[in-house]
């Protein structure tokens, strides 16, 4: 693919946390694609129609329909979000994130034009385990320490392994920790922001919390989503590289939760909970983006301060729009 820009995108996992802000920066961008194909499992009713966006229902897990669904389509770009992030079942990591995504891979080759493929995987793949302040570049050896992180790295392999067999477009990136309006409660810092909600609603006594001693690399949801846009419009160069997407600064966790409450207003206890500790929990990790800034120009331009200010206004605006009965 060269420098030309994408014309027909399909985005997997459209419905997804970082799908739909996919969709909406694409429709608003000046340069966004002219078709957008938004594959899903299931047609997700509470999405409002869009003029550009075409619905498809796929499981990714489902060969044929995959190998149909992009045959159809044929898309000149594709940016692969879906895939399975949470849970103990192992095999499920490997059905849904390694076999789904070889299928999209494969799909994609049989192409006559073949699409750029961005593939999303998880600076889980590092796993590092020092306890110092080190930037993590993308040379640093994969260490995955969940079964998450490695699904990730085999995800990965599978996709170089089409560039370097069947000459695929591919780009692989390894966002670091997403945040943003719509982030899964069951991570930070939106498990933190939930709770305080929970606090002040008088549902809650205390925020529980794991290890707040660690650091980490935050970059909101709506500079990972230009950075995977400004890759799938990246010359041809990029193709076969692999990219992180960070802001390149820790930041502690325990900052994180005083800055959350703070946009409370209020103070409230905090009870460290023995069950939200990880048995491999890594202190320190930091990614090193210039790789990504030297191929696209990409900054990180959203301060995470902000990211939490907005994650916390929707949240207080759901709960507002919640339905209230009289007794």
């Amino acid at each position: 693919m060269s420098s030309t820009r994408c014309k027909a995108l399909l985005v997997t996992g459209a419905s997804g946390f970082i799908g739909r802000h996919m969709l909406n920066m694409l429709l608003a961008a000046a340069d966004g694609p002219k078709r957008i194909i938004a594959l899903d499992k299931r047609v997700h009713h509470s999405a409002a129609p869009a003029p550009r966006i075409e619905t498809v229902v796929c499981d990714l897990t489902d060969r044929p329909c995959v190998l149909k669904a992009i045959e159809q389509a044929k898309p000149d770009g594709i940016i692969h979000l879906a895939g399975m992030t949470a849970g103990s079942d192992l095999s499920g990591y490997f059905e849904v994130n390694v076999q789904a995504g070889e299928n999209v891979l494969a799909a994609a080759a049989l192409l006559e034009r073949q699409p750029r493929v961005l593939v999303v995987g998880s600076a889980a793949e590092y796993g590092i385990t020092s306890g110092t302040h080190e930037v993590v570049d993308e040379q640093r050896p994969l260490w995955a320490k969940t079964a998450y992180g490695i699904s990730k790295i085999m995800q990965e392999s599978w996709a170089l392994l089409y560039h370097l067999e069947k000459s695929l477009p591919v780009i692989c990136v390894r966002p670091f920790n997403i945040i943003g309006p719509g982030q899964s409660s069951n991570l930070v810092p939106a498990t933190f922001l939930h709770q305080i909600a929970a606090v002040l609603r008088g549902t809650a006594q205390d925020v529980c919390v794991g290890d707040i001693s660690t650091q980490r690399d935050f970059v909101d949801v709506q500079d990972v989503v230009a950075a995977l846009w400004a890759l799938m419009n990246a010359g041809e160069e990029a193709d076969g590289e692999v990219f992180n997407i960070s802001s390149g600064q820790p930041l502690k966790i325990a900052d994180m939760l005083d800055a959350c409450i703070e946009l409370s207003g209020q103070r409230m206890p905090v009870r460290r909970d023995a069950s939200r500790l990880k048995a491999h929990d890594v202190p320190v990790i930091v990614g090193d983006c210039a790789k990504l800034k030297a191929y696209t120009g990409w900054r990180c331009r959203i301060p995470w301060r902000d990211s939490l200010a907005t994650m916390w206004n929707s949240i207080i605006s759901d709960r507002e729009k919640e339905p209230r009965y009289q007794k």
